[in-house]
């Protein structure tokens, strides 16, 4: 096993799964993209930057209660796991997909937002990692 893999068996989980820091930044970064999306004259890309963070967020909280859902059952699957993140991903792309075909150019801000999200998530979830692997 790799440093990195022991060092993330050593963090609690409930550290690495919680969204109330990422909910933090989002909120903040949200803040500012519609502020600098008003100041450009894009105030409705500003609003779907926030709504992309806003979709990365329910995404992360229905994945982890789909999970634990799955989990906790008589029998959990792999597959019924993949099947409800399947139809959850499905959903959320279609609403993502009209919102950037149907408000173009603006539209762009729900890409981006989604995009920011995942960097803000996985850098949540590093962060205990590596500073569990500098203090080992």
């Amino acid at each position: 096993m790799s440093a990195i893999g022991s060092a993330a068996q050593n963090v609690p989980a409930a550290k690495l799964i919680s969204l109330r820091l990422p909910l933090i930044i989002c909120s903040v970064l949200a803040a500012g993209g519609i502020v600098a999306g008003a100041l450009l004259d894009h105030l409705v890309m500003g609003i779907l930057f926030a709504v992309g963070m806003g979709m990365g967020l329910y995404n992360a909280r229905l994945m982890q209660k789909q999970v634990l859902r799955v989990i906790s059952g008589e029998n959990p699957t792999k597959r019924a796991i993949v099947g409800s993140s399947t139809q959850r991903l499905i959903v959320l792309t279609v609403i993502a997909l009209a919102l950037g075909f149907f408000m173009k150019p603006d539209g762009l801000g729900v890409f981006v937002g989604l995009a920011v999200f995942q960097l803000v998530f996985m850098g949540n979830t590093m962060l205990p990692v590596m500073k569990e692997y500098r203090r080992q």
